[in-house]
C-alpha cells in the first residue's frame, strides 16, 4: 500500500482520504495532513507522498466537503482509523494544517490531546479569545505556528499569548511564498520519531502546498 484513496466510516456516512505510507514492513508513526478548503486536491497529495518518503504513515482526509456540525466527530473517526491500521504505530501523532486546515489541525491537537504529539499549522485566520484560551489550556504537544509575511492575522497574537501563558511548547515561522520544509520534518521527527532519509525529498527545503 504505498498509496491508497480510501473511505473511513463515520457517524453519518463516509470520509473520502487518500492514505500513503513506504511500501515495507514497519509500523510508521502516523500523520493526518489537512489540506485548505481547496480540498483532496494534487498539492495535499504531492505533500502526502513526501512525507511518506520519511518513513511517516499519511492520512490526507477530505475534510472540506463535510458539514461544519459533523468535524469533531470525523477527527476522532480520523484517529479511529489509524488505530486500526496495522502499518501504523499510533502512540503519537502528528497534524498538519494548511490554510483553513490549520485552524483545524489545531482544535483537533486540543479535542484530542492525549494523542496529538505535534501540531503544524501554516496560514490559520486564528482564534477569538475565548477560544484560544481554551486550546492552549488542552493542548498537550509541540506546536509550529506558520505564516507568510505581509499576511499575519490580526488575531495571530491572541493565540501566541494564550500558548505562552499555558507554557505549551511552540515556535512560530514567517515564510516568503511556502512554510520551510525541513523545519517541518525536525518538528515531526522530535515529536513522532526519526526520519528516514529521501534525497530527492528535501533538495529546495520547501513544501509544494502553499497555505
Amino acid at each position: 500500500m504505498p498509496e491508497v484513496m480510501i473511505e473511513i466510516e463515520a457517524e453519518d456516512g463516509c470520509i473520502d482520504a487518500f492514505a500513503a505510507c513506504a511500501d515495507d514492513a514497519v509500523r510508521h508513526p502516523p500523520i493526518i495532513l489537512l489540506s485548505d478548503r481547496s480540498g483532496l486536491g494534487p498539492a495535499a497529495t504531492i505533500v502526502a507522498r513526501r512525507l511518506s518518503a520519511h518513513g511517516y504513515f499519511v492520512l490526507a482526509p477530505d475534510w472540506s466537503r463535510r458539514p461544519r456540525e459533523d468535524r469533531r466527530e470525523d477527527a476522532f473517526a480520523w484517529l479511529d482509523y489509524l488505530a486500526d491500521e496495522r502499518r501504523v504505530d499510533d502512540a503519537r501523532v502528528g497534524v498538519l494544517g494548511y490554510g483553513a486546515g490549520a485552524d483545524l489541525a489545531l482544535r483537533l491537537a486540543g479535542w484530542r490531546a492525549e494523542r496529538i504529539a505535534a501540531a503544524a499549522a501554516f496560514g490559520g485566520r486564528g482564534f477569538g479569545p475565548a477560544t484560544a484560551q481554551e486550546l492552549a489550556q488542552r493542548i498537550n504537544g509541540v506546536i509550529r505556528l506558520g505564516y507568510e509575511a505581509g499576511v499575519v492575522p490580526r488575531r495571530a497574537g491572541l493565540l501566541e499569548a494564550s500558548l505562552c501563558a499555558a507554557g505549551v511548547d511552540f515556535d512560530v515561522e514567517i515564510y516568503e511564498g511556502e512554510p520551510g520544509w525541513l523545519g517541518l520534518l525536525d518538528l515531526f521527527s522530535r515529536a513522532l520519531g526519526p526520519i528516514r532519509t529521501a534525497r530527492r525529498e528535501v533538495q529546495g527545503g520547501r513544501s509544494p502546498l502553499s497555505p
